[in-house]
């Protein structure tokens, strides 16, 4: 049976106004994918003060999974 691990990333709305965040998250994206890292989802995280209120986004959790590594050897 697979087993999964998973990484979850936290991006503030303040640090996507950073100068050079695209390449950052570009060259993270580029390590984690060379890790067999997956991107599972990307979804915003608001904060609203009254009920009827959209609110607005905060941030955003990303979250990536990969096949967990059994460490025995595969046997045929």
């Amino acid at each position: 049976m697979q087993k999964f691990e998973y990484k979850i990333v936290t991006i503030s709305v303040a640090h996507l106004k950073k100068k050079d965040f695209q390449s950052e998250l570009s060259r993270n994206f580029d390590e984690w994918g060379a890790e067999g890292w997956d991107l599972v989802k990307f979804e915003p995280v608001t904060e609203s003060w009254f009920l009827f209120d959209r609110g607005s986004t905060t941030e955003f959790i990303v979250i990536f999974k990969r096949e967990k590594s059994s460490g025995l050897p595969h046997v045929l």
